[in-house]
């Protein structure tokens, strides 16, 4: 009996272990083919976020080109960030996170990203610095340049959550298109020192 229950209980486990993960994409409406894609795992990679930000093609001729990975419990997701290149982006259409900050019409925790992330989605022309439509709204992510992918997969894990709770509670089609960018960490050049007057 004690025999029969030990094969039971291993044979349990080994179907548990060998059930694939679920695969979630962002955003959901582009292809993804592994064949043509970088895929770049953050929780073993050695780059940090300045050289995985550089490695994103642009827009108009490699988007695609490279897609960070990560497992979140039991899904796998994949996100295929953008860079800003040639197009312009009104401002109002872009969520700004730095790290453990949102910022936005004010500077916000992190803690509050839900409900801010959900005016940001379904705003729908009601307040004028938040996008007007679902499928204008971008977001953006900056931490330090030299951070690890490890500390990316922080950020992104809850971006990730917090967007798929929002599509769940809501009947329209809403997508999460993520920026990387790291500019924003770049702090400005000095001033031209003035030449005296007086030569």
């Amino acid at each position: 009996m004690r025999k029969t229950f030990f094969i039971s209980t291993i044979f349990l486990i080994l179907s548990c272990e060998s059930k694939p993960k679920e695969i979630r994409f962002y955003p959901t409406d582009r292809a993804f083919s592994t064949e043509t894609s970088q895929l770049i795992g953050l929780d073993t990679t050695e780059l940090n976020f300045r050289q995985i930000t550089n490695k994103i093609g642009t827009f108009d001729k490699d988007y695609g080109i490279l897609v960070v990975e990560f497992d979140d419990e039991k899904i796998k997701k994949r996100i295929i960030p953008y860079v800003y290149d040639n197009g312009l982006i009104k401002s109002k259409n872009i969520l700004r996170i730095k790290s453990d900050t949102i910022l936005i019409d004010e500077i916000y925790p992190i803690s509050e990203l839900k409900p801010i992330m959900k005016r940001h989605y379904l705003n729908k022309g009601k307040v004028p610095y938040y996008p007007d439509l679902p499928r204008n709204a971008l977001v953006e992510v900056t931490i330090d340049t030299n951070k690890t992918g490890k500390e990316l997969k922080k950020v992104l894990t809850q971006l990730t959550r917090t967007f798929d709770e929002i599509k769940k509670e809501t009947n329209d089609t809403i997508e999460l298109r993520v920026f990387f960018n790291y500019l924003r960490q770049i702090p400005p050049p000095p001033p031209p020192k003035e030449e005296s007057e007086n030569k």
